[in-house]
């Protein structure tokens, strides 16, 4: 059981974020993280939060980019890490919840009124194989997030986006959790 503890002026609210706002009191702070692939339209999202924002407030989101990077030669092009890196890419466009709607969060940002649009780009290794040891973490965490849960991020993506039957998946899945797991592969998300 996890015991979470809050500031008493912090209020946590879950809800369905592409309906319209209707809170009764504007927001100092929204954030948001990991919601690529979830919005279907981010130009909207952004307005409602514009909106929904007092005088001085702030946006902040942290978010994945697809299709996966490598800045070497490790990621052979028959891959089945890089063939289900732009399968997933090309499901979610089909879905209409692109999962590389990062690349436009800050121009789209700007269009929707804001101010002080800071975009920060960071490199999350897949897997433990950078030499420093806090990318040698990161990429460490990161295996750990995505391959375990490699099933349910595909799954609907793959179901539903591309017509794959759930058997297909798996015995493509396996190939996947291979290379993930490969150190030779220098892959990494964009973040």
């Amino acid at each position: 059981m996890c015991v979470c503890s809050a500031p008493p002026n912090l209020t946590w609210i879950v809800d369905d974020l592409e309906e319209p706002w209707t809170y009764s009191t504007k927001f100092d702070f929204v954030y948001t993280r990991m919601l690529t692939g979830s919005i279907s339209s981010w130009p909207n999202f952004f307005v409602q939060a514009r909106d929904n924002l007092n005088p001085g407030g702030w946006l902040e989101m942290a978010d994945i980019v697809f299709p996966i990077a490598c800045d070497d030669d490790s990621l052979p092009a028959d891959s089945p890490f890089r063939q289900w890196s732009d399968f997933m890419l090309q499901a979610s466009h089909n879905l209409k919840r692109p999962l590389d709607s990062a690349k436009s969060y800050a121009s789209q940002l700007a269009e929707a009124g804001f101010v002080n649009v800071v975009e920060k780009k960071f490199k999350w290794p897949q897997n433990p194989w950078p030499r420093d040891p806090r990318f040698k973490e990161m990429g460490m965490w990161t295996l750990e997030n995505i391959a375990g849960g490699l099933q349910g991020l595909s799954m609907a993506l793959f179901t539903r986006g591309l017509g794959w039957s759930a058997d297909e998946l798996e015995v493509f899945l396996a190939g996947v959790r291979k290379d993930m797991r490969d150190r030779k592969i220098h892959v990494y998300y964009e973040m």
